[in-house]
């Protein structure tokens, strides 16, 4: 029980270390980086199937540089693009993912001739001047919702290329005290092409994790004191119409800290963490979202029903053009399709986050982990406790999946799932060493007594073995070798220690088959109990099924004996049941773990007396009443030495099942005869043991009870005698 309790501080004390980096938020980069393989794997677990055709990208791949030329193109085409968008397909909004920071110093040569041979007049400056592409970029973008994209500059150099446009948030005194991601400078499009578009967002400002993969993206970052939206948001506000968001600010319990946790945008709530981020809601691998080449849109012979009341992304695949990132899905995803997956979470408000009570949920996880695994494990079975191991751990990962299927929520799995793996491996390991400590201590104090078995069963006790003693219900067998001082003066020293290994090993090895004690030899005796150390329900039976195995194995044991040229053995076996006490007793200078008790004596007793009567084994009316299925022979009722109470004396003769027919009668016979004897009735008595003396003409104890009777008819026993003997020896 100690060493359980051990155990169980121990893993509480490694649940309170493994508890304090959580708690700091310091926690080591290899437990970050299994957290982001789980999420990972919870993401690929729950993708889609289904492309969201809501959400068309125009791609400038590979396909639209060979047709178009290389890029940039020049803009003239890019607003033929947007016409053919909005005038020929009928989409709803166009989001750019790209910057126009420089002005378009390229001559479309064909478009040059065309003008030129329309009116011979115009000189070079007024051609060009018709040729501005810019000019011609701006008013196909006047008046349409289209969102044009920018870059925020965190560096030291600042930047200061163009404006932001609009804020959606304007200086807020408690989004100010929030580590909101914050922009030194800005590179925007040119402000001929800027002024004219009402949204504005920016992009490729990720936040990169430890691993190097885009998980989390910033849908407002802080710029001069105002607030700004990511390209994903802003083409939100553009498809509503809506120019302006609500940061949803929560504080804790004290009421001292705030936090931001949402941001609520033409009526859709984004939930985003501390920094403003989201979890990109990646639908699935590359190409969840139907791509149609830039080119097949400028000469119009994109398909119409994939782009007719869609939202337009344009971005490029082209790898040649850089941009790839490193995402859950792929090493080289494209980054135009990480906004259109988190327009498309943001619109199906399906945008995994981590709610503002995270940590007390890892918390209350870890602390309860802790606490089962270190209260259970160490008492029960390895088998048992792997099994419930097994299921605690099933139990976390399915609550985990349902939260992040049904309500969205990322609650931390990884470090849960270490301490769990952790308190498993060091619970067995302890248990394991403690419990072979347990076993080498058994083996020392009961190895030579009790068999191999019972000693890892005593091990595996919830508590520990009493040795300072104590009284219990027990079986005590006792046995002798008949007439050994004579058989010792015939024989040599080595002929008679060969002699008692051969019998001594014979009878203990049955012995501990039927989960005895051996408790000592005493020459050539043997004493030997049941029911201690380990607890036995069944001792007496064990006791009496030992002593008729030995019966049965003496003529075995005696053949190998003659064939040594040796001595063959008889024995005389006495078992009682009863209360006794059990313990470790002796001096100071030597222990022995033994039983004690007027039950021991007894069947000490009964072991001497099995030379009055002639039988090989006595047992008393205890074991008789408690091993029902043997059939016995009533022997006596006697008062042997140092006892007040007299006792029946019983001869075990076969198992209920197996006796005969023959053997039944006799048993019924002598009991009758016995039935007289007790009566008085001395003539009837006679009579009967002279009848059971016929079949068995050598059975020592008949012509016992002939001698007495002949005794009792010269001298009657007194009135009060009820046929008890007593015996002044022992």
């Amino acid at each position: 029980m100690k060493q359980r309790w051990i155990r169980t501080v121990l893993g509480l004390v490694l649940t309170l270390v493994m508890l304090i980096p959580v708690i700091q938020g310091d926690r080591p980069d290899l437990l970050d980086r299994f957290e982001y393989d789980l999420y990972d794997l919870r993401l690929r677990q729950f993708l889609s199937e289904e492309k969201d055709p809501r959400i068309v990208i125009v791609d400038v791949d590979e396909k639209s540089l060979a047709a178009e030329g290389r890029w940039p193109w020049n803009r003239a085409k890019l607003a033929l693009m947007l016409d053919q968008l909005f005038d020929q397909y009928g989409v709803a909004i166009v989001g750019f993912d790209m910057v126009f920071s420089e002005a378009d110093q390229s001559v479309d040569l064909s478009e040059l001739k065309q003008l030129a041979s329309e009116s011979e007049e115009q000189n070079l400056d007024q051609l060009l001047k018709n040729l501005n592409s810019d000019e011609i970029f701006s008013k196909a973008i006047a008046d349409r919702p289209v969102v044009l994209g920018y870059l925020f500059d965190r560096s030291l150099k600042k930047l200061q290329i163009g404006h932001p446009g609009n804020p959606i948030i304007s200086d807020d005194e408690r989004l100010n005290q929030l580590p909101i991601p914050e922009a030194n400078g800005i590179i925007s499009s040119l402000n001929e092409l800027h002024s004219v578009s009402v949204w504005n967002g920016f992009f490729d400002n990720p936040m990169v994790d430890s691993d190097g993969v885009y998980r989390r993206v910033p849908v407002i970052q802080r710029y001069e004191e105002n607030y700004y939206p990511s390209l994903a948001l802003s083409m939100l506000l553009a498809l509503f119409g809506e120019q302006a968001v609500t940061a949803v600010i929560e504080s804790d319990a004290t009421g001292k800290q705030d936090a931001l946790v949402a941001v609520d945008a033409a009526g859709v709530r984004i939930p985003v963490d501390q920094h403003g981020a989201v979890l990109v809601p990646y639908r699935g691998p590359q190409g969840s979202f139907p791509y149609i080449s830039a080119t097949d849109v400028i000469r119009g012979t994109a398909d119409a029903d994939q782009l007719e009341g869609a939202i337009i992304l344009v971005g490029t695949s082209a790898a040649g053009l850089l941009d790839l990132r490193v995402t859950p899905m792929s090493n080289r995803y494209s980054g135009v399709e990480v906004h259109a997956n988190i327009l498309s979470g943001m619109l199906d408000e399906r945008i995994q986050h981590q709610p503002d009570y995270t940590l007390g949920v890892e918390l209350i996880q870890l602390i309860v982990s802790g606490l089962l695994l270190s209260l259970i494990i160490p008492r029960v079975s390895v088998l048992t406790s792997t099994l419930f191991t097994l299921v605690w751990v099933a139990l976390l990962v399915g609550i985990n999946l349902y939260a992040w299927q049904q309500m969205f929520w990322v609650i931390p799995l990884g470090y849960t799932l270490i301490l769990v793996s952790v308190l498993y491996l060091f619970q067995q390991t302890t248990g394991y060493f403690f419990e072979a400590r347990n076993i080498a201590q058994l083996a020392t104090q009961f190895g030579q007594y009790i068999p191999p078995e019972v000693v890892e069963e005593l091990s595996e006790q919830a508590q520990s073995v009493q040795l300072s003693g104590e009284n219990r219900e027990m079986s005590v067998f006792f046995s002798d070798v008949r007439g050994f001082t004579s058989l010792s003066e015939q024989l040599n020293p080595q002929q008679l220690t060969r002699l008692m290994n051969i019998y001594l090993t014979g009878m203990t090895q049955i012995i501990h088959e039927q989960r005895g004690t051996v408790d000592k030899y005493i020459g050539d005796a043997v004493m030997a109990f049941w029911g201690a150390p380990l607890k036995d329900e069944h001792h007496a039976r064990n006791a009496l099924n030992s002593a008729m195995k030995m019966l049965d194995a003496l003529p075995e044991l005696n053949k190998q004996l003659q064939l040594e040229g040796l001595p063959t053995v008889e024995v005389g076996m006495g078992i009682n049941s009863g209360p006794m006490n059990v313990g470790n007793m002796g001096s100071s200078f030597r222990m022995a773990y033994t039983v004690m008790g007027d039950a021991v004596n007894l069947a000490s007793r009964l072991e001497s007396l099995t030379k009055y009567y002639g039988a090989p084994l006595l047992v008393s009316g205890e074991v008789v009443a408690q091993v029902p299925e043997y059939s016995y022979r009533k022997l006596d009722r006697v008062q042997v030495k140092g006892r007040s109470e007299p006792v029946d004396i019983y001869e075990p003769i076969c198992l209920r099942e197996a006796c005969t027919s023959q053997q039944q009668s006799s048993i019924e016979l002598f009991s009758s005869a016995i039935a007289a004897y007790v009566q008085k009735d001395w003539d009837l008595a006679e009579e009967r043991f002279g009848q059971f003396l016929l079949d068995h003409p050598d059975d020592k104890m008949t012509r016992i009870y002939l001698h007495r009777i002949a005794e009792f008819k010269d001298i009657p026993p007194n009135v009060g005698w009820r046929g008890v003997y007593s015996h002044t020896s022992k």
